[in-house]
């Protein structure tokens, strides 16, 4: 009796010692699979032709750099945010100028709502004629269009086609763009308070709003106004070196939000927004977003292809734009929470677009065969307008190529603008 229990407890010594092995290699293969399907969404060097090599892959439909996760349970629990960086941080150079030292920072920006009478052309008389009269930077300016003006006289001039600080020379040069489609009101608030915003940080910098005026509607397209936008900076002669992506309806509430672009990394400033009238206080919104203001060089925009140009509608385009960050592993700085802080202006809500889920899907397998490269063919420019405050492209973003204007037409007609100026 005695040996045939101690050959029971052998027998449940070898069963209890070696599940745990089994246990163990079991999990080893299936992490090892795991990390194999999870490394194609990042590896951009990795051929289709070798995903033979993974059994997984091969027998699933899942194509190579496929996210495969659920796209909204993603977004809501993923930063994009570096988690750690340090801000470029120049010495103090006149010749070479960061906004951080600029002599006319004051902190809070006395923000102003214009009447809905205002007009373009009151925008452009403020800077050109009003502004430059005042002596004293405690006075407050009346105006027709808006009252109790409190903006600071900063001397600047124009020249071709950009604003430059008098005395100094900024560390870059920057295109303040735009999309929109209606807003007027937005649009005119936005720029009487913008060129005072940006003049306080000393910056060297155009302001250049890009209209959908073709299709009209809900088929509004913000992708393709950047893209196409972009596309036409590179054929001028400003050498910009800092593109801010803005919306139309947020204005800085704080001159510390520095608008200068990263050497390293794309910035997103806009962390906190209180709707204008609104009790609620600032909102903060999910980790994953970009949208709002984006600042980031030419190269950058570049190595991501820019915006897909598919997105129709609202919603979607940002967060596409953050997964090709993530493609191309790269993260986004944001300043400090008390600086980052934006007043929202009341506008419709656009209609959704129902089918961002589906194109978000595949983002990663797109980036490359859709956006900023492929942008020409699909919209053309209707009419340019310039004058010292703005420059108002005008689009037609479904358009056929064939009934394109030349951009050397566009450009001579420009030219002459520029000439009576």
């Amino acid at each position: 009796m005695r040996k045939i229990y101690r050959r029971r407890l052998y027998f449940l010594l070898l069963i209890t010692s070696f599940l745990p092995i089994c246990f163990l290699i079991f999990n080893t293969i299936i992490y090892r699979h795991e990390k194999n399907i999870i490394s194609y969404i990042y590896d951009t060097q990795t051929s289709c032709l070798n995903s033979s090599k993974n059994s997984i892959i091969e027998l699933s439909t899942i194509p190579p750099q496929y996210l495969v996760v659920p796209y909204r349970e993603f977004a809501l629990r993923t930063s994009i945010a570096c988690r750690t960086f340090k801000l470029d941080n120049p010495k103090k150079d006149t010749a070479n100028l960061h906004p951080k030292y600029s002599k006319y920072l004051r902190g809070r920006f006395p923000y102003v709502l214009p009447y809905a009478n205002v007009t373009f052309n009151d925008i452009e008389n403020f800077y050109t004629k009003i502004l430059i009269k005042k002596k004293s930077k405690d006075s407050i300016i009346q105006t027709s269009f808006a009252e109790n003006i409190t903006f600071e006289n900063i001397p600047y001039k124009f020249q071709n086609g950009m604003w430059y600080p008098t005395g100094v020379t900024s560390i870059q040069r920057t295109a303040l763009l735009v999309p929109l489609q209606g807003r007027e009101y937005n649009a005119k608030t936005f720029l009487l308070n913008m060129h005072a915003f940006l003049r306080r940080q000393q910056l060297t910098y155009t302001i250049i709003f890009i209209e959908q005026i073709s299709p009209n509607g809900h088929r509004f397209n913000k992708g393709r106004l950047f893209n196409s936008a972009i596309h036409y900076l590179q054929k001028q002669t400003l050498n910009i070196t800092c593109l801010i992506l803005h919306d139309v309806d947020l204005i800085p509430e704080d001159d510390g939000n520095l608008y200068t672009c990263e050497r390293n990394y794309p910035k997103h400033t806009t962390s906190r927004v209180r709707q204008l009238g609104s009790t609620r206080g600032y909102t903060r919104y999910y980790e994953f977003l970009i949208g709002g203001v984006l600042l980031l060089s030419f190269d950058i925009y570049k190595t991501l292809n820019g915006f897909s140009n598919l997105y129709w509608g609202w919603g979607g385009e940002d967060d596409d734009l953050a997964l090709r960050l993530i493609q191309q592993r790269m993260c986004v700085v944001r300043p400090s929470y008390d600086l980052a802080i934006y007043i929202g202006l009341p506008h419709p809500r656009g209609q959704r677009n129902n089918a961002r889920y589906g194109l978000l899907a595949w983002t990663t397998v797109r980036l490359g065969t859709d956006g900023y490269k492929q942008i020409e063919p699909l919209t053309r420019i209707i009419n340019i307008h310039q004058t010292s405050t703005l420059t108002h492209l005008k689009l037609d973003v479904n358009a056929d190529a064939n009934n394109s204007p030349s951009l050397n037409t566009i450009t001579k007609s420009l030219k002459q603008q520029q000439q009576r100026l």
